[in-house]
């Protein structure tokens, strides 16, 4: 069930950061630069009892120290990463901010790998610690859990291998505990934003009741949790047994096409983002949300959405809700294999549209195009399939005549 911030743990909230606002340090890199804080509202991460913003910088194309002072200043310190972003580069970039700025201390900081086996899962934590020139870190995934293709590990990804089990493997668990005990972690968790939506509802169960992961990053939409029965009692199992949830893709859904904000939005000063947004941190289960911010607008301009928080009231979630349901949607997060067995095929249609998006909508044309050749030739085949059954059988009505039309020009 979606649960919406208490006023009380709000009040609590601001009134916590608004002393910390007073209180900030400006912090010296030289004689002419300084970095002061102007602080977010933060949320306890799980059982971990460490708290984190509500806000933290997504980065899969990287951001130079530039942008990382002003993620600082804003109040955004939980740097998320992984070995692949930026080509490899961005974990060096954090490095090098770490090592100008002495800010370690400051950051929550989230790296991810790609291991196959639980052995190797260890072996790869001293490479990522390697890149990133530090002795510790905050919070170790596994990328892209139930995703099947190149860009990931098939030993826990293929359907057929048991990747559903995954967080509920002993075996991983006792990896999980040995990185714990050596001290070059904290804690341990997985990021999944895999298409099917059984999948991903899959994981979280067996997460919460595999006793050893501590935190998820998952896709989720406003949408999905309000329409979504047995995902939304997936994150209340996590919630309730203290595997921290952060979001993240909330906002992909057709955005960039919005002409205008609904009133209830346009007079709080949001625009389309920042309003879903204040929707999702209305669910008090969702501990922090992950958004790349490729600009100084965008991340100045969702730092202050997240300083203005105040949970919504029922009429201003109904506006939210009426947006995304009136927008023409651009990816489904929500997929259940209807699409497949409707167009008698196996192309997978929900990973091409969102590969799609980003293409036309981030600009991260070449990751767009080498994803889409990662996936198996079956998955990139739609000559045979109905694609107008499969539009009809899509729970989020995508156009697939449409968008695979537009993929074959740009992706293929």
């Amino acid at each position: 069930m979606h649960q919406p911030v208490s006023r009380r743990d709000f009040l609590r909230t601001t009134a916590a950061v608004a002393a910390a606002a007073t209180a900030a340090p400006a912090i010296a890199l030289g004689e002419d630069q300084k970095l002061t804080v102007n602080p977010i509202p933060r949320r306890k991460l799980g059982r971990t009892g460490v708290e984190i913003p509500i806000l933290n910088v997504g980065a899969i194309e990287g951001h130079d120290t530039r942008m990382l002072n002003l993620a600082y200043e804003n109040g955004l310190h939980y740097f998320d990463s992984a070995k692949v972003y930026a080509n490899g580069n961005h974990e060096k970039t954090i490095a090098e901010w770490f090592q100008k700025t002495g800010l370690r201390k400051d950051i929550f900081l989230v790296t991810k790998d790609l291991p196959t086996t639980p052995d190797q899962w260890v072996t790869m934590l001293d490479e990522r610690l390697e890149a990133l020139q530090i002795d510790q870190i905050d919070m170790y995934f596994l990328h892209a859990l139930g995703d099947v293709g190149a860009s990931v590990g098939e030993a826990y990804s293929a359907e057929e291998k048991g990747g559903e089990a995954w967080p509920a493997s002993a075996e991983w668990g006792k990896a999980a505990d040995k990185m714990k005990k050596s001290g070059k972690i904290k804690f341990v968790g997985f990021s999944t934003h895999c298409a099917n939506i059984e999948r991903r509802t899959a994981l979280l169960n067996n997460a919460a009741n595999g006793g050893w992961v501590d935190a998820i990053m998952t896709a989720a939409d406003p949408i999905l949790i309000r329409d979504n029965a047995e995902f939304s009692k997936a994150m209340d199992n996590c919630y309730n047994k203290g595997v921290g949830l952060v979001s993240m893709k909330e906002t992909r859904k057709g955005l960039p096409y919005v002409k205008k904000l609904v009133p209830e939005y346009k007079e709080k000063g949001l625009n389309p983002y920042t309003a879903v947004l204040h929707s999702m941190w209305s669910d008090e289960r969702i501990a922090s949300i992950c958004s790349y911010m490729g600009n100084v607008k965008q991340l100045t301009q969702n730092a202050d959405a997240a300083r203005k928080f105040a949970p919504l009231s029922g009429k201003e979630q109904a506006a939210v809700y009426r947006m995304l349901e009136e927008l023409q949607h651009t990816c489904c997060h929500a997929c259940d294999g209807s699409c497949q067995r409707a167009a008698g095929s196996r192309t997978a249609f929900a990973d091409i549209a969102r590969y799609l998006s980003y293409y036309e909508e981030d600009g991260r044309r070449a990751e767009a195009r080498a994803l889409f050749a990662a996936l198996p030739p079956e998955q990139r085949d739609w000559a045979k399939a109905n694609l107008h059954a499969a539009s009809r059988a899509c729970v989020s009505q995508l156009d697939f005549q449409d968008i695979l039309t537009r993929a074959a020009q740009k992706l293929a």
